[in-house]
């Protein structure tokens, strides 16, 4: 059993053919049966041959007792001798048989068997090398012949008679004929040809393969990507070709969403700011700080929707860089008023942050997003700390109720609040810092800070400067 599983460790690509459901494997096991069934065919349509071939079957059936008779032969010098336990003849069924061994001179050297076959025995003729009678009658046959060995340079002869009845004695020479005949040339050529089958197959599913890897490949943000379209076989050919032709229209219909949501953000802008021209010139009131507040909330909704339409097609120019520490200050300068109104202090760590390739505005989008959803959802009088690095890591730190551990995924995702329904935040604030990570091959990481509130980190792996 252990050396099975150890075979099994060793040889993973043998057992994903014989147990895998690739196609290579179903085809394999396929060609495999195929091989099998040929080889079976082979082989019973030479065992018919054979077994219709008495004449030959009995020829064959005396030269092998012959050979195994003169194996109990031994030459010293000028003594022959015969050695009995040195005879190992191969059983053939309930057949009787009677053998004489005889020198050049004729001299017998060594007889065995029932008596009354031992006199029906064929007279050597030393001048014969072989020969063979077969006698067929009610109960069975009698197989009577001579043939010539060579033991240690020295002829003899062996006379021999066989008795018997049906297939069975026979068996040990067809048994023998497949073996060296049917047997030895056939697996070696199956071998081959099973191994060559096997390789054409890989050869010609290779295209598919690549394309299964390049299709694996592909992520969210690439589907401008598009597969590289094989020369052959024709079959994967049209197959890659109809996935191109389904990722164009998935890009169209995603770019014409991303366009319309871009568009009505856009158009959105002026009648909002009208409007708060407007409100802003009505006697102060409830209802006015109410209308103050709605539009407030409103604007940014507004504004981050372009930032999440800008997020989903950001595209990084070759050498464009970003100094984090610049972008993480010029944003919270630029913040720092909103905080006051708002009742907030914000302060700004820097801890020298690298300068990175990357988009510098869309990292901008990412922090003053951050920063924004920081200032939704923390109560007024408290503080929040924005730094830089060490390593292209910018973290806002607020003093709010935390995101539980169980919601931090839910809350990456667009229009996700969860359980941080204060304030007059839209769940779009992390959602963007995500794709903008994300396009900078990192992510937003969400922590407990210690003392309590949120740790939001917005990692950026990058190749820095």
């Amino acid at each position: 059993m252990v050396k099975e599983a150890s075979l099994l460790r060793l040889t993973p690509s043998l057992r994903q053919i014989f147990v895998g459901d690739g196609m290579a494997a179903i085809i394999t096991r396929q060609l495999l049966g195929v091989v099998i069934l040929f080889a079976l065919l082979d082989i019973g349509f030479v065992l018919v041959t054979y077994m219709r071939d008495r004449e030959g079957l009995g020829q064959r059936l005396l030269s092998l007792q012959a050979d195994e008779i003169g194996a109990a032969i031994t030459v010293a010098g000028a003594q022959v001798h015969f050695r009995p336990a040195r005879l190992n003849r191969e059983p053939i069924g309930d057949a009787r048989v009677a053998f004489a061994a005889f020198d050049r001179q004729g001299k017998e050297i060594a007889r065995g068997g029932p008596l009354e076959l031992v006199q029906a025995l064929m007279p050597p003729i030393t001048s014969v090398a072989s020969e063979t009678r077969r006698d067929d009658h009610p109960n069975g046959f009698i197989l009577r012949g001579v043939r010539k060995i060579v033991v240690q340079g020295q002829p003899f002869w062996i006379a021999i008679t066989v008795e018997g009845q049906g297939l069975r004695p026979f068996w040990p020479v067809i048994r023998r004929e497949m073996i060296e005949h049917v047997g030895v040339p056939l697996m070696p050529l199956a071998s081959l040809l099973l191994m060559l089958n096997v390789a054409v197959v890989r050869r010609a599913l290779k295209p598919l393969s690549m394309a299964v890897a390049e299709i694996e490949a592909l992520k969210p943000r690439q589907i401008e990507r598009r597969l590289t379209v094989p020369a052959i076989p024709r079959e994967v050919r049209r197959l890659v070709g109809a996935m191109n032709q389904a990722l164009d229209r998935i890009e169209s219909t995603i770019g014409a969403l991303r366009d319309f949501t871009a568009d009505a953000a856009h158009e959105l802008r002026t009648p909002l700011a009208i409007m708060s021209m407007e409100v802003d010139a009505l006697p102060s009131s409830v209802a006015k700080t109410k209308l103050q507040k709605d539009l407030a909330a409103t604007s940014r909704l507004v504004g981050q929707m372009l930032d999440m339409a800008s997020a989903d097609a950001l595209l990084i120019s070759e050498g464009a860089t970003a100094d984090l520490n610049a972008i993480t200050s010029e944003v919270v300068a630029q913040l720092t008023p909103l905080a006051l109104r708002k009742g907030h202090s914000i302060r700004f760590l820097n801890k020298n942050a690298p300068v990175i390739a990357g988009h510098a505005e869309a990292i901008g989008r990412a922090v003053r997003n951050l920063i924004e959803n920081a200032l939704a959802y923390t109560p007024e009088e408290t503080e929040i700390e924005v730094s830089s690095g060490p390593g292209p890591v910018i973290a806002v730190r607020d003093y709010g109720p935390g995101i539980p551990l169980d919601k931090r995924q839910t809350a990456l995702k667009r229009f996700s609040r969860g359980e941080r329904d204060v304030g007059n935040g839209s769940g779009l604030g992390l959602a963007i810092a995500q794709r903008i990570a994300e396009a900078h091959g990192g992510a937003v990481e969400i922590a407990d800070a210690p003392g309590g509130g949120a740790l939001i980190r917005l990692s950026l792996k990058r190749k820095t400067r």
